[in-house]
Formats: C-alpha cells, structure tokens, sequence
C-alpha cells in the first residue's frame, strides 16, 4: 500500500555498489591495456617485413602433398605488410622464429600481433601457414578461411589467402579442392 501513495522512501544508503569497485578496475585495466597497446604500435622497424609465400613453409615435417594429382602451385603475390609498426616487429620476429624452427614461439607472437591488428589478412595466413608445418590441419583451415573473409577486394591478400587454403586442403588429403582452387586463381585470382 506504500507504494501506491507514493509514500516509500528510498531506504538504500548512499554508500558505493560493490560492482562500482569492480567498475572502476575494469577501466582502469582497460585504460592500461590500452596504452600499452598503443606505446607498442610506437615501436619501429627497420624496412619493410617480408611476408613469405602462402603455402610455402620453411618448417621441416610439413605435410608433403601428392605430386602426381596435384595441380602446378602458382606462386603467391607479395603481400603488403601490416599497417602497425607494432604488427610488423611482431611479424619480423615471428619470421625470425620459424627460420629458426621455432614455430610454437612463432604462433605466439603471430597471435599477439593479430591482438594489434586483427582485422590483417596477411598475419593470419601466416598464423595458418606455421599451424599447417606442425601438421595442425583443422586449425591452419580456420585461419586460412578467416584470412580468405579478411582479404576483401585487396587483389594480393586475397589470392594469397585463397592459396594457403588449397594448402591447407592438399595437407588434408582434399586434392580436389586445392586443385580448384589453384586453378582459378590461374584463371583470375578467385
């Protein structure tokens, strides 16, 4: 009945909510986060960072694909590197890792530098490239697929793209579809 003539008073005490303190942690972790991610796009590299062939790996106990059914592999185009200096070191070093034989250090500073640049075609192919020489087939897919949806119209990065999935069905046994593949990019790239 108190309610209905307007009669309730407000009997919260005026003190700070317990998800306030939560609140003000989130964004002070938050504004950390940010900043550190932003000091590490400040980092410089000298020259530009190659971005190796798509398909090709430098790994050894990569999956040898059958020569007799397969298509001719036509090679990849240059893809340009990441926006992000941050990135780019990130990728450089990543490089370095896996001339070095060291893909599972590779795939940690390929997915860090994805946290910079997520929406980078180019670190993803990558990224799929070292899954695919640890005989990783099922996740060296899912990064080529998200690599092919990344790509969008950019000629390069697509074609790149679309030809670390037929790699990455080659390495599966699917010799079809990677020949279907290679062979419209032939024709025209996708």
């Amino acid at each position: 009945t108190a309610w209905r003539n307007g009669s309730v008073s407000d009997n919260t005490n005026h003190k700070t909510h317990p998800s306030s303190a939560w609140d003000n942690q989130f964004w002070q972790r938050t504004y950390t986060g940010l900043t550190a991610l932003l000091l590490a796009g400040c980092v410089s590299t000298s020259g530009s960072v190659p971005v190796s062939e798509a398909g090709k790996t430098s790994t050894p106990g990569a999956a040898a694909p059958a020569a007799k059914t397969e298509s001719p592999r036509p090679t990849a185009p240059t893809v340009a590197p990441p926006r992000s200096s941050g990135a780019q070191t990130l990728l450089a070093q990543a490089n370095r890792a896996i001339a070095e034989q060291r893909p599972n250090t590779a795939v940690v500073l390929l997915e860090r530098a994805i946290r910079i640049e997520p929406r980078e075609a180019a670190l993803w192919i990558k990224l799929s490239q070292v899954h695919l020489s640890k005989n990783e087939t099922l996740i060296a897919f899912q990064h080529a697929r998200k690599a092919v949806a990344l790509a969008g119209s950019d000629l390069e990065k697509s074609a790149a793209a679309w030809l670390q999935l037929a790699e990455v069905y080659q390495a599966q046994g699917k010799t079809s579809e990677a020949n279907q593949i290679r062979q419209r990019y032939r024709r025209g790239r996708g």
